[in-house]
């Protein structure tokens, strides 16, 4: 009998010479992106052993087949991917050199520049924080913070995400974490201070108000384009509206009821005071819209002229917006803000589907390199929206696309089985085939196959 060779349309081979499981969506896309590239310019790579482009792209697959990390060394269907063992995939979470935030916004900018040819009016940059619940005492920088929702202290880390709106759909841009003074852990991983996990341990720390100008300023440096930031309440300062300002954005947010003054009219009035006596009488209903409102044009210390639109329910109820377009209609304003909601269906979508806050490691830079994820995730499901020209929610793509990857995974498993059953028992079936024409059957079966996954992930 001749040396057996290997198949010339095995799935083994098609992954060795691809590097990649299976043609999908995913992976066609993160090749037209120049993946490879990009992580070279991020400082993602390695010495040596198995590709960084492979281990990122089977990290990035785990939810699409409902898989945790551990089935990475565990399941022969991403064994025969790549062989490499618990140690290759935590290395490659904890390398505090990986530049995750410059991945992301490069990322990000090749998306925008593909596909839109948006006004710039329709562009905004919306900026909230969102809680990861914890359970690990020892994790790197966990500390207790106050949940709103539960009324109580969660430990955890906070996170402050900052994202691009088109219009149409939802960009995740940038993250940071923040931690509290109530920390488990006080210890901090000793690295070189001149690592980017280095760089991102020292923003913990920072105000978060500071930290949002950094992000809002990293946007403007890498050519993001929008007519507004919006953001709540918390973040209603006079200085970081005025300094948003002069970055290059205007101002969309909701006001708090402070001791701020406001100069109207040559007198300093709170918000309270100036709904009291000049706003509350003023206010009509808005066109299209159930609720009565009134704009007044106002003066702040640092930012200037802006408006304060006062929003009433015609009742007791009113709500103060700001602004500092000061041509803007009412309905226009509450048009933009009402867009802030599409941050907080990020925030949901990740969690349940994308793995947010599912890492199980304890250091640092493995808490920002799986949010990193999550984001890429979530960027390549917005992007094979847009590029199929679909106006709905990620959860019906994201299902559709789980259904595809696990009818890969299993149509690879069991031709696995059928081929190995074959090879065993061959010589007894068809003791008088020759073996260059048993290969070329198994040629035949695995191209069949092979047609029948490009179907399959063609249907997207």
């Amino acid at each position: 009998m001749k040396h057996f060779k290997p198949l010339s349309l095995s799935l083994q081979k098609e992954i060795a010479q691809r590097n990649i499981c299976l043609e999908s969506e995913i992976d066609r896309s993160m090749d037209s992106f120049g993946f490879r590239t990009m992580l070279h310019q991020c400082g993602i790579h390695k010495q040596k052993g198995y590709p960084t482009i492979i281990t990122l792209y089977l990290m990035i697959l785990l939810p699409f087949v409902k898989k945790y990390m551990t089935s990475l060394w565990t399941a022969d269907s991403f064994r025969k991917m790549c062989d490499a063992r618990k140690d290759t995939y935590y290395r490659f979470l904890n390398q505090e050199r990986f530049n995750w935030r410059k991945l992301i916004y490069l990322f990000l900018s090749r998306i925008i520049t593909r596909l839109q040819d948006t006004p710039l009016r329709d562009k905004v940059l919306i900026a909230d924080d969102t809680l990861l619940p914890k359970t690990g005492k020892q994790m790197e920088l966990v500390s207790y913070h106050f949940d709103h929702a539960k009324r109580r202290s969660i430990l955890g880390y906070q996170c402050l995400q900052l994202g691009y709106h088109d219009g149409i759909n939802f960009y995740p841009v940038d993250m940071a974490v923040h931690t509290s003074k109530n920390r488990t852990n006080q210890d901090l991983k000793q690295i070189d201070k001149r690592t980017n996990g280095w760089k991102r341990r020292k923003e913990v720390f920072e105000k978060k108000t500071d930290v949002l100008l950094e992000m809002l300023e990293r946007s403007w440096n890498y050519g993001i384009e929008a007519s507004f930031v919006l953001f709540d309440s918390w973040f209603s300062h006079d200085a970081l509206i005025s300094k948003a300002v002069s970055i290059g954005y205007g101002v969309i947010c909701r006001l708090k009821r402070g001791k701020t003054k406001y100069i109207y009219q040559g007198h300093g009035y709170t918000l309270k005071q100036l709904w009291t006596q000049v706003a509350k009488k003023k206010t009509v209903w808005l066109p299209g819209m159930n609720v009565k409102g009134v704009s007044l044009k106002v003066s702040l210390p640092q930012t200037g002229q802006i408006q304060v639109l006062f929003v009433s329910d015609g009742k007791k109820q009113w709500h103060p917006f700001l602004c500092t377009d000061l041509e803007l209609e009412p309905s226009e304003i509450l048009e933009y803000y009402a867009r802030r909601w599409s941050i907080e269906v990020f925030f949901k979508d990740a969690k349940q589907m994308l793995y947010l806050g599912k890492e199980q490691s304890e250091t640092f830079d493995a808490v920002i390199a799986c949010y990193s994820l999550v984001m890429i995730r979530y960027l390549l499901l917005v992007y094979i929206l847009a590029k199929h020209g679909h106006r709905v929610s990620l959860g019906p793509l994201f299902q559709e696309m789980v259904e595809t990857h696990l009818q890969m995974f299993y149509m690879a498993k069991v031709w696995d089985k059928v081929k190995a059953l074959m090879f065993v028992s061959s010589p007894l079936v068809c003791p008088r085939i020759d073996p260059d024409s048993f290969l070329q059957l198994i040629d035949i079966l695995e191209n069949i196959i092979m047609e029948q996954l490009t179907i399959t992930t063609a249907k997207l």
